[in-house]
């Protein structure tokens, strides 16, 4: 009896450090890849070994990571999967969020997956895979997360953009929406509770009550087998939906008008 053979893929992970990303690194060093995980901070204590290569890289730094995915490419030849994982999160007020705050939203969640993609696609084959990890944020209009949902959403298109400006090169682009997951990521989002008295306290009870659910979340490696499943697929869509329920929201989105649908949803995670 023959053994099937997978060829050894290189695999580049944007925020593979922690939460959903590391998850993913384990999978693909589990099936035995070669895994480039990036990160702003790589830790001293993460476990080193010679499946995974490390590198510090702040998808925010155009430098950082036109050098970082040089290495990398100059090194194996090739990059067959990228991962856009990093994230950040931002929560308040539109009209009270920091400039500064915003255009950082921006420069992680989407320049971040740009400037990866931007310097990697030369070093990618015919079949290889671009995914983005976008959000269910991306798919329906939030009270107090608008400059995330904003981010997320502006991912999801530019994906879907970048998968027909690639498909003559036959390199498949995905973007993913997950639904919450239970990582630390809703604890390390960046909070402006700044008020007036147009929103009183709701800002704050918006936001507690997003975060009192935390129990009822998704499993990170759940999400993660879900993620790599997707990007294994030798002709995947260009868009999947992680979540029951955000499935069945996304389903209601189309179907019903979208004056009900923002007042439904801002009534589920709003005031």
């Amino acid at each position: 009896m023959k053994v099937k053979v997978i060829p050894q893929k290189v695999v580049v992970i944007t925020g593979g450090t922690s939460g959903i990303g590391a998850e993913i690194v384990k999978l693909y060093k589990d099936m035995g890849h070669i895994v480039c995980a990036l990160s702003k901070d790589v830790l001293d204590d993460i476990p080193k070994n010679n499946a995974v290569k490390y590198f510090t890289c702040d998808v925010t730094n155009e430098i950082q990571v036109k050098n970082c995915i040089e290495l990398i490419g100059a090194k194996y030849k090739k990059i067959d999967v990228v991962i856009n994982c990093a994230g950040y999160g931002l929560a308040g007020a539109l009209e009270l969020t920091p400039t500064l705050d915003a255009k950082k939203q921006f420069d992680t969640n989407f320049f971040g997956g740009y400037l990866i993609n931007k310097y990697a696609i030369k070093f990618m084959p015919k079949n290889s895979t671009i995914v983005h990890i976008a959000s269910a944020c991306a798919l329906f209009a939030l009270p107090f997360r608008g400059m995330y949902c904003a981010s997320k959403s502006a991912i999801d298109m530019y994906s879907k953009c970048l998968s027909m400006e690639l498909a003559s090169s036959k390199i498949n682009v995905i973007s993913i929406c997950p639904g919450d997951v239970k990582t630390n990521f809703s604890k390390n989002r960046v909070k402006v509770y700044e008020t007036n008295e147009r929103y009183g306290t709701n800002i704050e009870k918006s936001l507690k009550k997003v975060e009192a659910n935390q129990e009822k979340r998704m499993e990170p490696v759940f999400v993660a087998k879900k993620i790599v499943k997707f990007a294994s697929k030798k002709h995947p869509r260009s868009m999947y939906i992680i979540g029951a329920k955000y499935k069945f929201l996304y389903f209601l989105s189309k179907i019903v008008p979208q004056k009900i649908m923002l007042k439904f949803t801002n009534r589920m995670f709003g005031k």
